[in-house]
C-alpha cells in the first residue's frame, strides 16, 4: 500500500479540468490489480467526504475501470479501515 500526495486530473465534458487529491494507491496481490483511491474535496449531503476508487495502470496513472464486485468494493474498504486506523494510532 503506498500513500500518495498528488494530484490527478480530468477533463469533463464541458471542457472544464477537474482535481482530485490521491489518498492512497494498492496492489491487490490476490487479483493483481492495482488500484487508486481519491477524492474531489466535496461532501455528500450527510457530509461525508466523497471518495472514489479506480482501476489503473500505476506507471501511467491511466483509469482502467472502476471496481466491478462487491468483492473488490470489500477489499478496498478494508484497506480504507486499516489506514484510518493506523492514522488515529499516531
Amino acid at each position: 500500500m503506498e500513500k500518495k500526495d498528488k494530484k490527478i486530473y480530468t477533463t469533463l465534458a464541458d471542457g472544464t479540468k477537474k482535481e482530485y487529491d490521491v489518498l492512497f494507491t494498492f496492489t491487490n496481490d490476490d487479483n493483481k490489480k492495482d488500484y487508486i483511491v481519491y477524492t474531489d474535496r466535496s461532501y455528500d449531503s450527510n457530509n461525508k467526504l466523497k471518495v472514489y476508487a479506480a482501476i489503473y495502470n500505476p506507471n501511467t496513472y491511466e483509469f482502467l475501470g472502476i471496481p466491478e464486485s462487491q468483492e473488490e468494493w470489500n477489499t478496498i474498504y478494508e484497506v480504507m479501515d486499516k489506514i484510518i486506523q493506523n492514522e488515529s494510532m499516531e
